[in-house]
């Protein structure tokens, strides 16, 4: 009886090799495109961010509201002048409030799963209660 000897083929093992010597290649020679623009889209990213926040801070319009009113109290503004400034400041909290309602609805309804598709809620009860 002759015995069976059972070899692995290492051709497969060479062409993987292969491609991921080649990839690696391909990324390093493809650097000097890549670097740059993955530096810009950073860069890109970070100022939409920033822009983001700015849009949703109500805190920098509630401050103006507030130094106007230490203004009229102080006199250094007509009551005129305190209505007409008042009406633009409390029209853009509104138009920030807004827009941060927006964006909630359009992350929830992102967030929310696709027709047919099944949602999984879990509610964690402390130990005390059970």
């Amino acid at each position: 009886m002759a015995a069976l000897q059972l070899r692995d083929d290492p051709a497969p093992a060479r062409a993987f090799g292969e491609r991921v010597a080649r990839m690696i290649l391909f990324k390093l020679l493809a650097l000097p495109i890549t670097a740059p623009a993955a530096g810009i889209r950073y860069c890109i990213d970070k100022v939409v961010e920033f822009a983001e926040h700015e849009l949703t801070d109500d805190e920098p319009v509630r401050e103006q509201l507030l130094e106007l009113q230490l203004d009229l109290e102080e006199g250094r503004v007509t009551e005129e002048e305190y209505t007409e400034r008042e009406t633009v400041l409390l029209a853009r909290l509104r138009e920030v409030r807004e827009y941060r309602k927006q964006l909630a609805r359009e992350a929830a309804e992102a967030s929310a799963p696709a027709v047919g598709e099944e949602r999984t809620v879990v509610i964690e009860v402390p130990e005390e209660l059970e």
